[in-house]
């Protein structure tokens, strides 16, 4: 998989085109954190990783619910009605193997209020959200097309690392 960061994102193209329609619909008061993808083998998690070691500002990797998680930020951000998205976020498989490789959601924060109230908002106006308590962390997830998802959370994601990794 000798791939350029350009085909890489191309493989994207089917949840960023879905996220502008579903942003520009709900007009949600939020920004665009990051984009996640998947890995479904430890070989694809170290092809990707090793193609934005050549083009990126950084990569900061952890290990978060028994696997690696590297966040990377681009060197281009993607434009969204959100605002400029400058992260991708690259998920090793899970430890049960039950993670299928793609790109998975686009994860968002509210500008203002709790995320129990901007969901609320989102929920008047006709979004379903599935509310999913995880080990580390709640998310609300609303998938806009086939697979691909709008997670929200309270905050950027770089915020929480740094809170909690770099003390």
């Amino acid at each position: 998989m000798d791939k350029t960061i350009q085909e890489f994102f191309d493989g994207a193209q089917d949840g960023l085109m879905a996220f502008q329609v579903w942003s520009d619909r709900f007009a949600p008061s939020a920004v665009a954190d990051h984009i996640c993808y998947k890995c479904a083998d430890l070989g694809e998690f170290e092809q990707v990783r090793a193609l934005f070691e050549k083009d990126s500002e950084f990569i900061y990797q952890s290990i978060i619910s028994h696997r690696r998680i590297a966040y990377i930020k681009f060197l281009q951000p993607i434009q969204t009605l959100l605002g400029e998205i400058h992260y991708l976020e690259l998920a090793d498989q899970k430890p049960d193997g039950s993670q299928t490789s793609g790109f998975d959601h686009i994860e968002i924060y509210p500008l203002s209020g709790t995320v129990e109230e901007f969901v609320a908002d989102l929920a008047s106006k006709g979004m379903m959200f599935e509310k999913i308590e995880r080990p580390h962390h709640t998310t609300f997830d609303a998938t806009i097309t086939g697979t691909f998802k709008v997670r929200i959370e309270p905050e950027v994601l770089i915020e929480k690392i740094k809170r909690e990794e770099m003390r």
